[in-house]
């Protein structure tokens, strides 16, 4: 930056055959053609081939030097209106004969207008283009911004979708940003002046800043009630619409998208208030803090959406942008905190309740999941949410249990329960060939599902009663009995749960003339 300085000094006008020197910026009247000629001759030799850069196109700036123009602004395939062309500069390459020439500015403006003229820099191209970039830094902050958020707000929305919490929000607020940012980018001076294919970049601009506004009603969508979701709906449809009417007017009868912007404008304007509206509508109906939180959002964006509009076709001011920008990034900061602070809680009710379903699928004296955990396993294999060519259903009693209670005691008793379901838990880890599920049904009673046997009931068996003799180590005797059946008969014919389960209870209960049924 110290390769650039500003040209201030040494201008002049030519009025009535005379020089009236004056320093910039200052405002100048235009002349009874409309047109403002300002000279400079401050300019050296040394100044060859560098770049004098100027201020706003709005005012259709030449640059002359001698009778050779260095400059004159001709637009490209997009056309531009003033507030666009304020954004941009004219940057002149100084030529061989710099110096032996007065640099000459044209405007052209309004007869007798008043126009306020800044100074123009002079300098190397790298030092000029890092000035326009400093110029424009608010913007690309403002664009990191939304790009980061819309990032974070991604991957949020996928790592809690893999945790099986689904929150679209948080998808529609990263989409939302990215279109947000895409637009701010390809509507920046910088991007004009110094962006490669400017005007498919305009086009693109258009339509970013059309329809950047369908996910956030998306947004409302979710978050209203079912009821009230066609209005966002019809909004959605009119952005589409206009977007394709615009596509279509612009093609086939080439007006320009300049021309047509008020459109957009409005329905932009109309549709906030509307969004608005609705959201006060549904807080009163809920008092629901999120409608609120979202109103709240809306009410920022079309403050600073009036306040840019104003700006925009009142005063025809080119940093509107700059007001609109800041009021999208406030407007998703609020609605991506209350998400966020809406997720936090909803992640800890949900662990809560993944802890208290644990806990009632848990049997607490030893471990095993319960009877309910049990009957709902079983309906899953009822419902084929569980894909299996076959199952086996070990019932297992204790016996013997009343004995120990009568001699060594309820505590020694329940050790003995302990102590059982432990040798068939271990028995069960220890097959690494099937999947097996255990579960405690009842007080002596236990149950083991078998996904696809490969192994024989009476080799299960075994291996539980040895594995209970080893635990015990002859302390006191408990002895296990069993009983088995099969989801699939040897025809291939599947039972249904209720003649599976009775088929093993029948196998347990033979000497005991009960029958375990609760179907």
């Amino acid at each position: 930056m110290a390769d650039i300085r500003s040209v201030s000094s040494g201008w002049y006008q030519i009025v009535d055959g005379k020089e009236e020197a004056f320093d910039l910026p200052a405002m100048l009247k235009a002349d009874q053609d409309g047109k403002i000629m300002l000279y400079n001759n401050t300019l050296t030799l040394e100044d060859k081939n560098k770049v004098l850069s100027i201020n706003g196109l709005q005012d259709q700036p030449e640059v002359w030097m001698g009778k050779q123009c260095l400059f004159r602004y001709e637009e490209n395939d997009f056309l531009k209106n003033d507030q666009m062309k304020g954004k941009m500069w004219a940057d002149v390459w100084l030529t061989e004969d710099t110096g032996k020439e007065p640099v000459c500015l044209v405007y052209e403006s309004n007869n007798r207008a008043s126009l306020y003229m800044q100074a123009p820099v002079l300098g190397s191209f790298p030092a000029v283009a890092q000035k326009h970039f400093q110029e424009s830094v608010f913007s690309f902050l403002m664009i990191l911004g939304m790009w980061g958020t819309g990032i974070v707000s991604a991957i949020v929305f996928w790592y809690m979708k893999a945790h099986h919490i689904v929150e679209k929000r948080f998808l529609d607020a990263s989409l939302f940003m990215f279109i947000c940012g895409l637009w701010c980018y390809l509507d920046s001076g910088f991007y004009q002046m110094y962006g490669n294919h400017g005007a498919v970049g305009m086009v693109l601009s258009f339509y970013a800043f059309i329809l950047m506004s369908v996910p956030m009603l998306w947004f409302v969508q979710n978050t209203i009630s079912e009821k009230v979701r066609w209005v966002p709906q019809v909004w959605i449809f009119l952005l589409y619409g206009n977007a394709i009417l615009q596509g279509i007017l612009n093609i086939l009868f080439h007006i320009p998208f300049v021309h047509m912007l008020f459109l957009t404008h409005i329905m932009l304007f109309s549709g906030v208030i509307s969004m608005i509206y609705l959201l006060w509508k549904e807080y009163k109906r809920s008092e629901a803090e999120e409608i609120l939180f979202c109103l709240r959002a809306f009410a920022t964006l079309g403050v600073s959406g009036v306040t840019a509009l104003i700006l925009y076709w009142v005063y025809s001011i080119y940093w509107y942008d700059m007001v609109f920008q800041a009021g999208i990034f406030l407007y998703t900061s609020i609605l991506f905190w209350h998400l966020l602070q809406k997720t936090s809680r909803d992640s800890q009710f949900r662990m809560e309740q993944l802890v208290y379903e644990k806990m009632s699928m848990e049997d607490r004296m030893t471990g095993l999941k319960n009877r309910k955990a049990f009957e709902k396993y079983i309906k899953e294999i009822q419902e084929g949410k569980l894909r299996l060519e076959n199952a086996l259903l070990l019932f297992i009693e204790i016996t013997g249990l009343k004995q120990i209670n009568d001699v060594y005691g309820l505590k020694t008793g329940d050790e003995s329960v302990i102590q059982t379901a432990r040798c068939i838990q271990k028995a069960a880890d220890s097959d690494q060939r099937h999947k097996i599920e255990s579960f405690r049904i009842g007080g002596t009673e236990f149950a083991v599902i078998v996904m696809d046997p490969q192994i024989q009931p009476q080799e299960l068996e075994c291996l539980l009663e040895n594995e209970v003799k080893k635990e015990m180590e002859n302390r006191y005797y408990i002895s296990l009995q069993f009983g088995y059946g099969y989801l699939k008969n040897e025809d291939g014919t599947r039972n249904t749960v209720s003649d599976w389960k009775r088929q093993a209870d029948h196998m347990l209960q033979r000497t005991k003339g009960t029958i375990y049924d609760d179907v």
